[in-house]
């Protein structure tokens, strides 16, 4: 339908324009001195854009009060405020590096005063002003998680504390023990009550003691009988040892008994020393033996004793 093809060409064109005649399916031809006019209308917006933006910025810091020696100054930190990261590049054309971009802006803020440094950071904002002066920070490195390539390896630990894990504490009852030798609660010991109570203990040893020698009898292996005749010399030492503390508590009682017999009598209380004492046990020692008949065993041990003592005494031949 070639009526309704030249109808969209006409209201392409614009309303009473009379355009060609175009065929259907032929594009619209590109008028190139049309684009071209509206690419220079573009950039005369952007200059006077530009132009508006830096008029605004000479309104803002003439309104800030500072003298208009040093306006120059502010206006050359402002345009070099704006320079991004990705600009401030080392290119090979000759522009300054960065470092020599900062070393310029610190030398010339160095002519303002404290005073203009502070209304210029209030005026174009601390961020703007950091970042003009300092440069932009760089981005910081993203955190490294070390995980152990092998789990026989030992784990790599942070150089920072850890978080201490608070566990629930178990409540244990507390074991009592009793020591009946330090517990006053079980009293005082009293050496003949326990004496008396356990007396049953040393004719139980007299027992076992008959029934290890004649296990000893009957017994071929060398190293059970040591075994057995330690047991026995150790149990008859007890036993003897058991019979001379009776002994002696015997003749405790009978001096006690003495004492007591004599006060009733009215007569003075008698305490022998311990010299009288020793010679009456020597005498009394000296009886049983000879009962038993082993006095004369008794002596002769007793004399090589005492020759053995008195030879560690003399003089060697030697030393005279």
């Amino acid at each position: 339908m070639p009526g309704s093809a030249d109808a969209g060409v006409c209201g392409v064109m614009g309303a009473g324009v009379e355009g060609p005649n175009i065929p259907a399916g032929a594009g619209v031809p590109y008028n190139f001195e049309e684009a071209s006019d509206t690419e220079d209308s573009e950039d005369d917006n952007v200059d006077i854009g530009d132009e508006d933006e830096e008029s605004s910025q000479e309104d803002e810091l003439s309104d800030l009060g500072i003298s208009e020696d040093k306006l120059p100054v502010l206006r050359s930190i402002v345009s070099k405020g704006k320079v991004s990261a990705s600009d401030r590049q080392f290119h090979q054309g000759g522009e300054r590096s960065e470092e020599a971009e900062k070393a310029a802006i610190r030398e010339e803020l160095s002519t303002l005063s404290f005073e203009e440094l502070q209304k210029l950071k209030e005026k174009i904002g601390s961020k703007k002003f950091n970042n003009t002066l300092k440069g932009v920070k760089k981005e910081s490195k993203p955190k490294v998680d070390f995980k152990r390539a092998n789990p026989n390896r030992p784990r790599e630990l942070s150089s920072k504390s850890r978080r201490i894990e608070i566990k629930a504490a178990i409540q244990v009852p507390k074991v009592f023990r009793n020591d009946p030798r330090f517990d006053n609660l079980c009293g005082e010991f009293h050496e003949r009550k326990f004496n008396r109570n356990y007396e049953f203990v040393s004719k139980i040893k007299e027992e076992e003691v008959k029934k290890l020698k004649e296990e000893l009898k009957e017994e071929t292996i060398p190293r059970r009988i040591e075994k057995i005749k330690y047991l026995i010399q150790r149990m008859e030492n007890q036993i003897r040892s058991e019979k001379l503390r009776k002994e002696e508590e015997a003749k405790e009682q009978e001096q006690r008994q003495i004492t007591i017999d004599a006060l009733k009598q009215g007569k003075s209380p008698y305490f022998a020393s311990k010299s009288v004492r020793k010679e009456q046990d020597l005498r009394e020692k000296f009886d049983s033996l000879k009962k038993q008949g082993r006095l004369d065993q008794y002596m002769a041990k007793k004399r090589k004793h005492n020759t053995q003592r008195d030879r560690r005494h003399m003089p060697f031949s030697e030393e005279m």
